[in-house]
């Protein structure tokens, strides 16, 4: 399998592409507006305190308080290394044996209005919400995270080879690194050599004393590390020695990531490339048309059934439809083809689009309680390519599967799409029927209400002409019932559902 990942940089915005055989397998995309925030290092103030919830409001300098809970304060190991993918076990010499889960003491115990603390953001704002916070900091790096507040040492359970666990763990102790910080050895560590790992290792713990200074000698609220952007993030977390090339069309970043490379992975810098074509890069590999149906509701599958993706405020609703597709033996084995389609394309959509929380999945209804296990397998398998944590229940017997999925930012729709102005969201908007019918109700309280002679009333074009039809006859009516003038006038600026009344008091 060919992987390849395309960087289109332009002033407003960074793109990044990363293509599984010539097929766009993750989107990341990055503005002004929504920068990334999720590594950032404050330090900050506490607002509040709320027992109650078992959480702080901590003022970090954005335009809504970080939200920081008590097992944020308190658990051993960090979230934001969670948020890297790296889940990890213990091999050290010195694993610590496992405790009764004791009760989790109350936030007022551990913090106080008017507290400086250093945290981490672990989660972007969303919506109304604002940042969370841990004040377990970790430091990435290429093939270490550096933990400086948990000392103990984790390696990636993706490093499943038990010599290669036991190499990289005789390394680190060699090492002899101060014992009052931790480490995580990343997936990326996989066959890399003692001067790597030291080299690394000393840039973390600079790093730390470095952001330890500057936090010293600041007032909060005070951004002490700003994690990498978009195309920095992407060489250091995904680009690795399986990867064809890495080509981007701005000359400035192409730079910055060869820096990058010849202090942290020398062997990768001959696989970036400049693209200096005069076809825009994504148009050049056929990127674009695959970016566009990213942001569309309905997702057409190979044998021509079909998705549609319907976001709410609670929940995302996934519906698997058959569509074209009529098989060629039976009914049921037309549905079993067409839902485990449908399992291997949602696990990928639901990286492209970066969808987070709750997910609801509406197979098509199948008979065959088999069919149904063999579905939910494949759907697992395919969600273990996703560096989002996904937490997903059994099958149900009518189709639906509830799943969970790690959500720290914005989708990708919800960074490039608003509420719509005309239906606030909800998808729909009122019959041309409905507003007219409306439009009776309201002028005849208005009529009812007032000495005017008459009332003008303005309305968008297609409800006036219905209102104003004679087959219809809606207005005579009420003239003749309140003997009162009544003038409806088109303004093509209204909303469908717009009613402008005005009263004529001459």
């Amino acid at each position: 399998m060919s992987k390849e990942i395309y960087i289109n940089i332009s002033t407003q915005e960074k793109r990044v592409t990363i293509l599984k055989d010539k097929r766009i397998d993750e989107f990341y995309i990055e503005r002004p507006g929504y920068i990334n925030l999720v590594g950032n290092i404050y330090k900050s103030r506490v607002d509040s305190v709320l027992p109650g919830m078992g959480a702080a409001f901590v003022n970090v300098g954005l335009e809504k308080n970080g939200f920081l809970y008590v097992t944020d304060v308190v658990a051993d190991a960090t979230s934001y290394a969670k948020i890297l993918n790296e889940e990890t076990s213990e091999d050290h010499p010195e694993q610590r044996r496992p405790e009764a889960k004791k009760p989790l003491p109350n936030i007022s115990q551990l913090l106080k209005k008017g507290d400086e603390v250093l945290v981490q953001v672990v989660k972007d704002p969303i919506g109304t919400k604002g940042a969370r916070l841990t004040t377990h900091i970790s430091i990435p790096g290429r093939f270490l995270v550096l933990m400086p507040f948990d000392a103990h040492i984790g390696i990636s359970k993706r490093i499943e080879s038990r010599e290669e666990r036991d190499r990289i763990k005789k390394i680190l102790a060699d090492l002899k690194l101060p014992k009052d910080i931790g480490l995580i050895v990343r997936t990326a560590a996989h066959g890399v050599g003692r001067k790597d790992f030291e080299r690394e290792a000393r840039y973390l713990i600079r790093s730390w004393h470095h952001i330890k200074s500057r936090a010293s000698r600041a007032r909060p609220p005070h951004l002490t590390h700003t994690e990498f952007d978009l195309v920095l993030r992407v060489t250091r977390d995904i680009f690795t020695d399986d990867f064809t090339k890495l080509e981007i069309d701005s000359r400035g970043d192409f730079k910055r990531i060869s820096r990058f490379l010849r202090i942290l992975a020398p062997h990768l810098r001959p696989k970036i490339k400049f693209y200096d074509g005069r076809v825009p890069i994504f148009e050049k590999y056929g990127i674009e048309r695959q970016v566009e149906k990213i942001y569309d509701r309905v997702v057409q599958l190979k044998s021509g059934g079909y998705l549609i993706f319907d976001q709410t405020e609670c929940l995302v609703a996934i519906d698997v439809n058959s569509g074209k597709f009529v098989g060629r033996k039976n009914l049921e084995d037309t549905v079993f083809k067409t839902n485990m389609e449908a399992a291997e394309e949602i696990p990928r959509q639901l990286k492209l689009r970066d969808i987070g929380g709750i997910i609801i999945i509406d197979f098509i209804d199948m008979e065959v309680s088999g069919h149904r296990r063999n579905i939910f397998k494949v759907l697992e398998r395919n969600l273990e390519d996703d560096k989002a944590k996904s937490n997903i229940l059994s099958i149900s017997s009518i189709g639906l599967v509830e799943m969970t999925r790690q959500r720290v930012r914005k989708s990708i729709e919800g960074k490039n799409y608003q509420k719509c102005p005309y239906c606030s969201g909800r998808g729909i908007v009122k019959s041309v029927q409905t507003v007219a019918i409306e439009f009776l109700r309201k002028v005849e309280l208005s009529l009812a209400d007032t000495k005017a002679r008459g009332v003008q009333v303005a309305l968008n074009p297609e409800v006036a002409q219905y209102v104003r039809s004679k087959e219809r006859d809606m207005i005579r009516p009420l003239e003749r019932r309140f003997r009162k003038n009544i003038r409806v006038i088109e303004d093509p600026s209204l909303h469908i559902e717009g009613i402008k009344i005005d009263l004529n008091l001459s």
